[in-house]
């Protein structure tokens, strides 16, 4: 890179008023130069402007300085807003305008820069690398797609978010497809898989190594004549959970921050992303999209052979109505991208239920009698109290079979 070029890369943010870097200044302009904060000068531009170009979006700011264009002679007078005050709101100082005044002149340039001055300036490319919220973790790379999104579409920050999340989920989907059709080929194979592994149990218990390589050999080939590829499956969380994970913690430094422009969402109804949703309208709708969600999740389980499954399900529902009061405290723009991503996630699971779908996908169909029904929460109930028991029961045989043991070898 010349000399030229990187002095443009360097210059350009300090010479835009109102971005991030041009608050840091130069200096520390450079100690943030990084591929995240990328800008070029243009060069057929003239010298007293300069422009930031990311994909389809570009950014033309005149250097301070610049004459203001003139209007005709014959031009009817601007009005032009005093500077608002802490104790004057923008509403209040545009009621002030005479109505009589002509709507050209309303919508003149200066009117228009006076209202804009009391917003915060458009976020640039550039400006979450200068905040230290971008890197090579799954978060600063999900905020990094995040800010990709804003400059280049210039959508408001409420639909950036809806956009980022599903953007991210749609990241998954082959991962969801091949772990779908994995536990569809599995699912007829379920009380070999059971059984298998109960004689597992039992081998290793025993300690016969040279039995349990054979038994290990064994299930690998019948994973293997079902088609599915145990290795891939194993790998799947390892991509899903960092890019859950990172979405959780990366939109919630963003509202923690705070990144100023996440203060106007452009939402008129949810206004501050950073704050907590007053109403509870939030928490309360994430509990009932969780809960629609692992209500059409069940299909896919295998509850006849694994009925331990359909209960631990029950108990994330509880779960999700005691996280109600948690969730509440979180920003509002979390809970928009964790209300996006269960939402996306449910309409996922019922595109998957249909039979076209799954023909193109390759992923075997589940004959009803095979689908998995979440059971009552009374039988959850009693499963635990009786699985309570009966641990109780099994510690007070081996507490009872200690004390016989010693006495049988001083006999």
């Amino acid at each position: 890179m010349s000399n030229s070029f990187s002095s443009g890369i360097r210059h350009i943010y300090t010479r835009i008023p109102g971005s991030v870097t041009s608050q840091l200044g130069a200096r520390n302009c450079r100690a943030h130069f990084r591929p995240f904060s990328l800008a070029c000068k243009a060069p057929s531009l003239p010298r007293n402007t300069f422009r930031s170009s990311i994909f389809i979006r570009n950014y033309t700011k005149p250097v301070p300085g610049t004459p203001a264009a003139t209007l005709p002679v014959d031009a009817p007078a601007v009005p032009v807003l005093p500077p608002a005050t802490n104790n004057e709101s923008v509403p209040s100082a545009v009621e002030s305008i005479d109505p009589s005044t002509p709507t050209d002149a309303l919508l003149s340039t200066d009117l228009i820069d006076t209202a804009l001055a009391h917003l915060p300036p458009a976020l640039q490319y550039g400006d979450l690398a200068a905040l230290g919220l971008v890197g090579w973790t799954p978060a600063g790379l999900i905020r990094w797609s995040y800010e990709l999104i804003n400059v280049s579409t210039g959508l408001p920050w409420f639909y950036t978010i809806v956009l980022g999340s599903l953007f991210w989920k749609l990241v998954l989907v082959p991962l969801s497809v091949q772990g779908l059709r994995n536990s569809a080929r599995l699912l007829p194979l379920q009380p070999q898989i059971v059984q298998s592994q109960d004689e597992m149990k039992r081998i290793r218990a025993s300690g016969d190594k040279l039995a349990l390589q054979k038994h290990a050999l064994k299930m690998r080939k019948m994973y293997k004549d079902a088609g599915v590829n145990m290795g891939a499956t194993a790998l799947t969380p390892f991509v899903q959970i960092p890019v859950t994970l990172g979405l959780f913690f990366g939109v919630k430094k963003m509202c923690e921050l705070p990144v100023i422009q996440l203060t106007h969402s452009g939402l008129d109804m949810l206004p501050d992303l950073t704050v907590a949703d007053p109403y509870m309208i939030l928490p309360v709708a994430l509990c009932a999209a969780v809960n629609m969600q692992i209500t059409v999740g069940a299909s896919e389980l295998n509850l006849k052979e694994r009925p331990e499954m359909g209960h631990i399900m029950n108990g994330l529902r509880v779960l999700s109505v005691l996280g109600i009061y948690v969730m509440s405290s979180f920003p509002s723009g979390l809970m928009v991208s964790l209300l996006v991503t269960s939402f996306a996630t449910t309409a996922q699971s019922l595109a998957f239920q249909y039979p076209p779908i799954r023909r193109a996908l390759d992923i075997p169909t589940v004959p009803v009698e095979m689908r998995g029904r979440l059971p009552s929460p009374m039988s959850t109930v009693n499963y635990m109290i009786n699985m309570y028991k009966n641990k109780v029961a099994e510690a007070t045989a081996a507490q009872q079979q200690s004390k016989i043991s010693p006495r049988n070898k001083r006999r």
